[in-house]
């Protein structure tokens, strides 16, 4: 079959009206069920894989494969409106998201976001289509130190995510690293800052950590307050929508460039989405005119350089989930097992003899991500009245759900006390001035970069840092991080050359 034949055929597979139903049953039960905190893609996916194991193979895919793809898309829902993550895909979502919900622009973030995570979408199936002849053998290249390297460019984000605050974003986020410690020792066995505490052996869950820090603090600056999420009239929701679109045009270079970063963060086995939503926010920040200034307090390039991330990382996780048998996160790892059942075994048959297979994947990504889009935007305008119910109605509601979020998560109680202490301490975080997503990221990052990093000097001890690509890493790390100085440093020599 050649390429042209296995588009085309694998454009077949998707609308032939049975398979398109079951994409529309999985958009559907994605885009509801996954919306609320902690439920996640995975308890979706693991609900209707009885289901799809009836199935045949084409509309099992279409089944299994939509709940996941547009997962991201509804996940902004609660982050924007609420503060409160749908998923850990939609943490950085909440940082500008919010801000524009209590400035009365929910229309406005909400359509932004949403048309930001289909072009993503869109995107993220492109490069995937293009790369699978590229891609093979440079993420065979990557091992362990590279990836080590890797995520300490998205710890060196610290800063930037910090504001002005840098000093304090270093610390925090230094304490969210400390807090990742937390659980048994991959290596050795032994547990650490456990204090006896079986809960604290399996370490933080990242979905109540979340919660606490950014949800909570809300409910209780809205009981103090006494009025709703919206300090604001809303503006003309029609107009709000349309402009939340445009802006997703409007900014059409940051979506590409925060796709590639979805894309790229995808392409590493493990990094997934808890942390495509961070990479993107951070390069926004640092690269958009005035980001300095605005990020934080409601501007909408912060809204729409995560979602695109999110969305296009889709893409990149199938790179060697679909190349190596490698899933690219732990959902696809669910999808993964899914798909072997109903006989679609990944690997070098699915890029040559079965290439059709290889772009259904590719069409489902582009048009569920649309779908899903339209639908959402369809409904803005009751999502965005939401902000202005009363807190005597609305925090009861919130609490309930991030208190359901936080125990789905895993089934335990321990967790809801966790959240309860994040959000105290989240709180406390916000009331002086303190950054809270530094914390966060550490506490994402923590685990893959010890990991790495035991890994990296059992095979090559200290000399791991000599190879090639992971010292031009290194160097280029250096170089960013030493950046600003630098600059500092010229200016106030071109000062003392003009005196």
């Amino acid at each position: 079959m050649s390429t042209w034949d296995a588009v085309w055929a694998g454009l077949i597979h998707i609308v032939e009206p049975t398979a398109f139903l079951y994409m529309m049953l999985g958009i559907v039960i994605s885009s509801t069920l996954v919306a609320l905190p902690g439920i996640g893609s995975k308890t979706a996916i693991a609900l209707l894989l009885p289901l799809a194991f009836t199935l045949d193979k084409f509309e099992a895919i279409c089944l299994i494969v939509s709940v996941w793809a547009v997962s991201n898309t509804a996940n902004s829902i609660t982050s924007i409106l609420f503060a409160v993550p749908g998923g850990s895909g939609s943490q950085a979502t909440i940082l500008d998201g919010y801000p524009m919900a209590r400035n009365g622009e929910a229309s406005r973030a909400l359509s932004a976001a949403f048309t930001s995570s289909a072009l993503g979408g869109i995107f993220g199936a492109i490069v995937l289509a293009m790369s699978l002849p590229v891609l093979k053998p440079l993420v065979i290249l990557l091992g362990p130190p590279e990836f080590f390297v890797l995520i300490l460019f998205g710890i060196a984000m610290v800063s930037t995510l910090s504001g002005k605050n840098k000093a304090k974003g270093l610390v925090i986020g230094i304490l969210g690293l400390l807090i990742s410690s937390v659980g048994i020792h991959l290596v050795s066995g032994i547990p650490r800052f456990t204090f006896g505490n079986l809960t604290l052996m399996d370490g933080l869950n990242l979905i109540p950590v979340t919660i606490g820090l950014f949800a909570i603090p809300e409910l209780i600056s809205l009981v103090a307050s006494g009025s709703s999420i919206s300090k604001m009239e809303l503006n003309n929701l029609d107009s709000g929508r349309r402009q939340g679109i445009r802006d997703s045009f409007t900014h059409w270079w940051l979506v590409i460039r925060s796709s590639l970063v979805g894309v790229w963060v995808g392409m590493i086995p493990g990094l997934g989405s808890s942390v495509a939503d961070w990479f993107a926010y951070g390069h926004a920040r640092a690269t958009e005119k005035g980001a300095e200034e605005t990020f934080g307090k409601g501007d909408v390039r912060g809204v729409i350089a995560v979602d695109s991330a999110t969305n296009a990382k889709e893409g990149g996780s199938l790179i060697p989930t679909l190349a190596f048998g490698i899933p690219g996160s732990s959902t696809l790892a669910l999808v993964f097992g899914g798909l072997l059942i109903v006989g679609v075994k990944p690997g070098k048959e699915i890029l040559t003899t079965h290439l059709d297979i290889t772009f259904s994947f590719i069409w489902l990504l582009i048009i569920a991500s649309v779908i899903t889009s339209l639908l959402c935007i369809i409904f803005i305008k009751p999502l965005a009245k939401a902000t202005q119910v009363r807190p005597t109605l609305l925090v009861p509601v919130i609490c309930a759900v991030s208190v359901v979020g936080a125990f789905a998560n895993s089934n335990n109680f321990g967790d809801i006390i966790v959240m309860a202490t994040f959000g105290v301490f989240g709180y406390w975080l916000r009331l002086h001035g303190w950054p809270r997503p530094p914390l966060l990221l550490g506490l994402v990052l923590g685990p893959e970069a010890e990991r790495h990093l035991w890994t990296s000097y059992q095979l090559y001890e200290w000399e791991f840092v000599l190879r090639p690509i992971t010292g031009s890493l290194l160097i280029l790390l250096i170089l960013i991080l030493g950046w600003p100085t630098l600059k500092a440093l010229f200016a106030k020599l071109q000062q003392g050359e003009r005196v």
